[in-house]
């Protein structure tokens, strides 16, 4: 069975809302029992409150609302995590018959964030889940979760919006064109992310990778090394690997700005003179910079690695890079 025809349906991609709220739709099309989609049907609306009397959401604590099925909160879980306590919890629902509608729908945010012990008991229900139960799993790193989870779900990729799609979707929101572009440009997932974007910050972090991979590519000075081993490291993981994509784009940009006199393949167009000079460094160099770069964003995502240290790291190899001979 494919789409919403399985019982369980794990939704992946970029922007952990912009999943939920593609849940919560899916959701609204299994309850739904007039055929009428949307504000004119009282099932769809209840879904849209999360006030359904067959639909359960369970979510890390910071996302956490109504509709959440009882467990025990005394454990030490993290806002960011989904507890064991309430997975087990959600799996013991899963057996209740429907209140109104032909089925319950259970959906799990962020399952890429369950916690260790969890996964058995979401294991244990998702092998045979009960026959009046449907699953909506959502989560942005679907590599994380177990193979013995992952083969028995039906995977639904959400693609990225593109940048020119979402340029316009700000523009219509009432942004002025110059905004819009700049603020797509930063890869948000969708347009609520990008309107809430601290842009200032976000130009201050690209100029500063921007002035220090030039500073090592074109210097060839192991000093710039340090300075973007500096601003490449996060807070954590998840941050640092931001920036390692963000480089790898300002990489390719500038690998294409030697061809492009126009700038129309540039995402980061704005500051299409320095990226152009970057250019000066080679396509080989920088696509080669930016490859690493993303790998190294991957194997980030994926690991306990620290962040500070993986940055240094991709800094200094790519600088011992530089230093052999041709």
């Amino acid at each position: 069975m494919t789409g919403l025809d399985s019982p369980v349906v794990l939704l992946a991609g970029r922007g952990s809302r912009r999943l939920e709220a593609a849940a919560l739709d899916s959701a609204a099309a299994l309850l739904c029992r007039t055929g009428r989609r949307g504000a004119d049907c009282p099932d769809c609306r209840r879904v849209a409150s999360r006030e359904h009397p067959d639909l359960l959401v369970a979510a890390p604590e910071r996302r956490r609302r109504a509709h959440v099925p009882e467990f025990d909160e005394s454990s030490d879980s993290k806002e960011t995590t989904l507890p064991a306590a309430l997975v087990r919890a959600v799996a013991a629902e899963a057996s209740r018959l429907p209140y109104e509608a032909e089925r319950r729908v259970l959906v799990l945010l962020d399952v890429d964030r369950t916690e260790p012990a969890a996964f058995s008991a979401l294991l244990k229900v998702l092998e045979e889940p009960p026959r009046k139960a449907r699953f909506l799993l959502t989560a942005t790193r679907p590599r994380l979760l177990p193979p013995t989870i992952l083969s028995r779900v039906v995977l639904r990729k959400l693609p990225s919006p593109t940048r020119a799609d979402l340029a316009a979707a700000l523009e219509v929101a009432g942004l002025p064109a110059e905004e819009a572009e700049a603020r797509a440009a930063f890869g948000a997932a969708d347009a609520d992310e990008a309107r809430g974007i601290d842009l200032a910050a976000a130009r201050a972090l690209r100029d500063g990778l921007l002035e220090a991979a030039s500073g090592l590519l074109l210097g060839r000075s192991p000093g710039w090394a340090l300075v973007l081993a500096a601003r490449l490291a996060g807070e954590d993981a998840a941050e640092t690997s931001e920036r390692l994509d963000l480089l790898a784009q300002l990489l390719r940009d500038a690998a294409a700005a030697t061809v492009d006199p126009a700038g129309l393949s540039l995402r980061h167009r704005e500051r299409f003179r320095d990226l152009h000079r970057l250019g000066e460094a080679g396509a080989e160099a920088l696509l080669g910079a930016a490859e690493s770069a993303l790998r190294d964003s991957a194997d980030l995502t994926d690991s306990r690695r620290n962040a500070r240290l993986a940055a240094e790291a991709y800094a200094l190899r790519l600088a011992r890079t530089l230093a052999r001979p041709a």
